[in-house]
C-alpha cells in the first residue's frame, strides 16, 4: 500500500471534495479513505464515518482488482438515491486519477529499471572489452549472473577446442562447480547444444528426453553459444535448482552480454595468440644468440630465470628498501623478454671475439705458429751444437742444453700469458719484448722476429684475453642491443624492455657502459638484470677463458663487486638472504659447483653500495 498511497494527494482530494460538496443533498456527510488513512472529510460527522455503519454508503477505489481505498457517504433520510449517483460520479473521477497516476509511476519505474539495466550492461560491456585474457573474459561474464536477481545457482563458460571440437570449462561458479561441469559436458543435452546457432531455456529439465539427471540439483537451464562470424568459440550455461528458473527477460539480457563477451573472447584469444607468437619469436632470437657461440649456449635462457626469481623476492618484500616495489604481470613479462634479449646485439659481434679463449686466438690460434717458430729455433740450436762439436769446442753440449732450457722457459711464459688467467706485470711485458726480438729463419734463409707487434700487443694484455679494441667490440654489443630493441614498436606494457635489457652492464657508481648511468638513473629491474647476468656468467660451465666457478667463489666475487660499487648492494643482500643463489644453483649447477657457502659475512648492510651516488 505504501507504494500506491501517493496516487491520491491529500490536499488535492480535500479541495475536490469541498468543491463538490454543495452538489450533495443538504446534510450529507462524506469521507475518503485511501492507503489506510483518511484523506478528506466534509459535512457534520464526516470524519467519523466508517464502512458498514448504518445508513453509510460505501464505494470502493480499485487498481487492477485490488481495493486501495473507499468513498463513504451518509445522506439524510430520503436522499440515498441522489447521494448514490453522486458517489458513483465521484468514484469514477477518483478512479481515473488513480489509474493515471499508476500509469505514470509505471512508466517512470520501467524507465528507471531500463536505465539501471543499461548502466549495468554498460559496466559489463566495458569490463568485458577491457579483458585481454580468455579466463578474465569468462570471469567477467559469469560475474554478471552470479548473485543477479533470479538467483542463478550455477554458471559456466565452456571453451571449444577448434582442432578437435572438445569443450573445457574456462570458468564456473556454484556448489561443486568442477564436478558439475564435468558431468554436464558428458550429457546428451550438452552434445545437442554444440553447434546450435541459437540458445534456449529449458525450464523443465526432468521432462527433457536428452537429460538423464547428470547433475541432480539442476531443474532448469539457460544456454547460449559464444560465437563470432564463421566460428564457434564456446558455450555459456546457467542453471537453477528450481523449475521455471528462467524467463524470457533473462534470456534477452544474457544474449546482450554474450554478444559482447563473444567479441571480447575472440579478441582475447587473438591477443594471446599474438603474445605467444611474440614470445616464440623472442625465444628464437635468444636461441640464435646462444647458438652463435658454444661457450655462451644457454646464457639467454638462464639469465631470465635468475632475474625473475630475484624480482619476485623484491616484489614480496614487506619491509626494507623494496617494500614499495611491485611487479605486475606486464612488468614480469617485460623483464623476462628483456632478459632473453639482453645480448641480442651479439649477433653482429664476430665469433672469434666472442669465443676468444686465449690472447693469440683470432680466426685461428696463433700460439701454434709461435710454437712452430720455437721448433725452428730448437732446430737451429741443434745445428749449432753439431757445428760447435765438429769444431772441437768443449762447451758445445752445455751451451746447447742451456739454449734449449731458455727456449722452454720463454715458451712457457708465452703460453702462460696467452691463457689470460694471470695478471701480466710490467716485468712480464719487458720479457715478452726481449723474447720477441729473437730472430728465426725460414727455409729460404729469411729472418723474422720471433713475435710480431700484434702478437706482442695481445700477449701484453694485463687481464683476460681481449685487447682494448676487442673489449670495445664486446662492449658495443650493448649499444647494438639498445639500437635493435629501440626499433621494435613495443606495446605500452613492454615499453621498458629496452631500458631493462640495455642496463645489464651499467654500474651503480656510474662507471659502467654504454651510458655510464648511476644507481638513481637505473630502475630496479635494470639493476636486477646486472646481478642475474653476472651470476650466470660466473657460474656458467661453458666459458672459454676459465672453468666453471663454484658457488662460494662466485658469491665472493660478487661481494667484492658490491663493495666496489659495481652492483646494487641491497639487491645483492636480497639475492643472498632469500636464497635465490641457492635455488638457482640446485636447479642448474653441477654438484661439484654447489659447495657450502656462509653468506652471513656478506650481508653487512654497512657495506651496501646502495648509498653510492
Amino acid at each position: 500500500m505504501s507504494k500506491t498511497a501517493g496516487y491520491l494527494k491529500e490536499a488535492w482530494t480535500r479541495q475536490q471534495f469541498e468543491l463538490a460538496y454543495p452538489l450533495l443533498p443538504a446534510g450529507t456527510a462524506a469521507a475518503v479513505w485511501f492507503g489506510g488513512k483518511p484523506l478528506a472529510a466534509v459535512g457534520e460527522g464526516g470524519a467519523e464515518l466508517s464502512a458498514g455503519a448504518p445508513a453509510v454508503l460505501s464505494f470502493d477505489l480499485r487498481l487492477e482488482g485490488e481495493v486501495l481505498g473507499t468513498v463513504l457517504l451518509r445522506p439524510p433520510p430520503g436522499a440515498a438515491a441522489a447521494a448514490a449517483a453522486w458517489g458513483d460520479l465521484l468514484v469514477h473521477g477518483l478512479q481515473g486519477v488513480i489509474e493515471a497516476q499508476y500509469a505514470r509511476h509505471s512508466v517512470a519505474q520501467e524507465t528507471l529499471e531500463s536505465y539501471r539495466e543499461m548502466a549495468l550492461l554498460q559496466r559489463a560491456v566495458s569490463e568485458l572489452n577491457h579483458s585481454l585474457k580468455p579466463v578474465t573474459v569468462a570471469a567477467s561474464l559469469l560475474k554478471e549472473f552470479q548473485g543477479h536477481k533470479g538467483a542463478t545457482d550455477f554458471g559456466a563458460v565452456f571453451l571449444r577446442n577448434a582442432d578437435d571440437g572438445s569443450y573445457s570449462a574456462l570458468g564456473a561458479f556454484g556448489a561443486a562447480a568442477e564436478a558439475a561441469c564435468a558431468a554436464l559436458v558428458q550429457s546428451r543435452l550438452f552434445a545437442a547444444m554444440d553447434g546450435q546457432p541459437q540458445g534456449d531455456i529449458v525450464n523443465d529439465l526432468a521432462q527433457s528426453p536428452l537429460w538423464a539427471g547428470e547433475v541432480a540439483e539442476f531443474q532448469s537451464l539457460l544456454w547460449l553459444p559464444l560465437s563470432v562470424p564463421g566460428e564457434s568459440l564456446g558455450l555459456l550455461v546457467l542453471a537453477a535448482r528450481r523449475p521455471e528458473g528462467f524467463a524470457a527477460a533473462d534470456l534477452k539480457r544474457a544474449q546482450t552480454l554474450v554478444s559482447v563477451a563473444s567479441s571480447a573472447l575472440r579478441n582475447a584469444q587473438l591477443y594471446a595468440a599474438e603474445q605467444a607468437m611474440f614470445q616464440s619469436f623472442v625465444r628464437v632470437i635468444a636461441t640464435a644468440i646462444d647458438a652463435k657461440s658454444p661457450y655462451t649456449a644457454g646464457h639467454c635462457r638462464r639469465v631470465p630465470e635468475i632475474a625473475l626469481m630475484l624480482a619476485e623476492k623484491a616484489h614480496q618484500a614487506e619491509h626494507g628498501p623494496f617494500a614499495g616495489f611491485t611487479l605486475d604481470d606486464d612488468e614480469r613479462n617485460a623483464l623476462e623478454i628483456a632478459a632473453m634479449l639482453h645480448d641480442c646485439g651479439k649477433v653482429v659481434t664476430p665469433e672469434w671475439v666472442v669465443d676468444k679463449s686465449t690472447k693469440l686466438e683470432s680466426i685461428n690460434n696463433r700460439l701454434g705458429l709461435v710454437a712452430l717458430r720455437f721448433e725452428l729455433l730448437r732446430r737451429d740450436a741443434l745445428i749449432g751444437y753439431y757445428r760447435a762439436k765438429a769444431e772441437g769446442r768443449p762447451d758445445a753440449g752445455q751451451d746447447y742444453q742451456n739454449r734449449l732450457r731458455q727456449l722452454d722457459e720463454d715458451f712457457a711464459l708465452l703460453e702462460t700469458c696467452n691463457t689470460g688467467g694471470e695478471f701480466v706485470s710490467p716485468e712480464h711485458v719487458e720479457r715478452i719484448r726481449r723474447i720477441a726480438a729473437t730472430r728465426w729463419r725460414t727455409a729460404g734463409g729469411e729472418e723474422f722476429p720471433l713475435l710480431d707487434e700484434n702478437e706482442v700487443y695481445n700477449l701484453s694484455v694485463q687481464r683476460g684475453t681481449l685487447n682494448p679494441e676487442e673489449r670495445k667490440i664486446i662492449e658495443d654489443h650493448v649499444v647494438h642491443t639498445i639500437k635493435m630493441l629501440s626499433q621494435i614498436p613495443f606495446p605500452r606494457s613492454l615499453r621498458n624492455v629496452t631500458e631493462y635489457a640495455g642496463g645489464h652492464h651499467e654500474r651503480i657508481d656510474g662507471r659502467g657502459y654504454p651510458r655510464g648511468l648511476k644507481r638513481e638513473q637505473l630502475s630496479i629491474p635494470a639493476r636486477i638484470m646486472a646481478i642475474a647476468d653476472i651470476f650466470e656468467a660466473l657460474t656458467a660451465p661453458d666459458r672459454p677463458y676459465r672453468k666453471a666457478g663454484t658457488l662460494s667463489w662466485a658469491i665472493g666475487v660478487m661481494h667484492r663487486m658490491k663493495q666496489e660499487g659495481h652492483i646494487d648492494g641491497d639487491l645483492f643482500d636480497l639475492f643472498l638472504s632469500e636464497g635465490v643463489y641457492l635455488a638457482y644453483a640446485r636447479e642448474h649447477l653441477a654438484d661439484s659447483q654447489v659447495d657450502p657457502v656462509d653468506v652471513t659475512p656478506y650481508l653487512d648492510s654497512r657495506e651496501s653500495s646502495s648509498n653510492l651516488a
